[in-house]
This record gives C-alpha cells, sequence and structure tokens, in this order.
C-alpha cells in the first residue's frame, strides 16, 4: 500500500489534523540528502497544529489516513529478441490500483504510460554529476496471449 491521505496526530494535545493529500510525484524520488529513503508521511508534515499552534512533534495516523494499491515491477526485452551477447534491458514499471497483479513474472505483457524520472541524490553524490532513476508510470497494462496455446 502507498500513502494517498494523511492524517496526524499532535503529540501535545492529541488533536487529528487532516486529511493532507499526498502528492504521487513527492512518492517517486528514491533517496533524500543524506541517502536514506524518504517517506512522504514525514515530507509532508503539518506545519503547526490549528488547536494548540505547536510546531509538533506529529505522528502519522494509520488507522484515519487512507491508502492505495502500489506496486512496482521490472519489465525486461524478452531474451529471443535480444542479439546474442547483450543482456536485456530492464526498466521499473509503477502499477497503482486496480492494475496491480495484473501481470505475472515471465508473462509478456504490453505496457501504456508516462516515461518519468526521479533525482537520485545518493548516485549524485558518488558519480559528481545529476543521476535520474527512470521508470513507466503505468496507465494501461496487456497481457500478450501465448502463441504456442
Amino acid at each position: 500500500p502507498q500513502l494517498k491521505l494523511a492524517c496526524y496526530d499532535c503529540i501535545k494535545c492529541g488533536a487529528i489534523i487532516g486529511p493532507t493529500r499526498i502528492d504521487e510525484t513527492s512518492m517517486m524520488s528514491s533517496s533524500g540528502p543524506d541517502g536514506s529513503a524518504k517517506d512522504a508521511a514525514t515530507i509532508q508534515q503539518p506545519n503547526s497544529c490549528p488547536s494548540c499552534q505547536s510546531e509538533g512533534p506529529f505522528r502519522l495516523n494509520a488507522t484515519k489516513s487512507q491508502y492505495r494499491n502500489y506496486q512496482r515491477i521490472n519489465l525486461q526485452e524478452t531474451p529471443g529478441s535480444v542479439p546474442a551477447g547483450r543482456v536485456p534491458r530492464t526498466k521499473e514499471v509503477i502499477l497503482t490500483n486496480d492494475l496491480i497483479d495484473t501481470a505475472r513474472p515471465g508473462e509478456e505483457v504490453e505496457i501504456t504510460g508516462i516515461f518519468s524520472h526521479s533525482y537520485d541524490y545518493s548516485l549524485t553524490q558518488k558519480s559528481g554529476f545529476p543521476v535520474f532513476s527512470t521508470f513507466i508510470y503505468a496507465n494501461h497494462v496487456r497481457r500478450k496471449e501465448d502463441a504456442s496455446a
């Protein structure tokens, strides 16, 4: 599951803050400045509590928050279509909601989606120049029928 609408509890007064819509693009970025994975609940915490005007701390209220179905798969070229001696290329694909579990490992599929990127801070620090990881945000998945069946 992926966080969709976040509700927070003010630790000082116990008030429930939210719901706050979590931007899908903030969920795509792979790492923060310290190299650790970013958590959308941490990224989009409220600035202050409307009840007690406190600036935190806040805790994610898991029972009041809403989630969406989310799955990452790796799409790979068919080994038969790749010239001898070359490794098949792969691309990460993100499936959400009703698209999850539409394809099983080893099946041939056709993906329609949006080719996108996210900034990878940890790889940028290692290489010394900006590094972006790319992925496909799927809109449609179609399984190809087995020709031998």
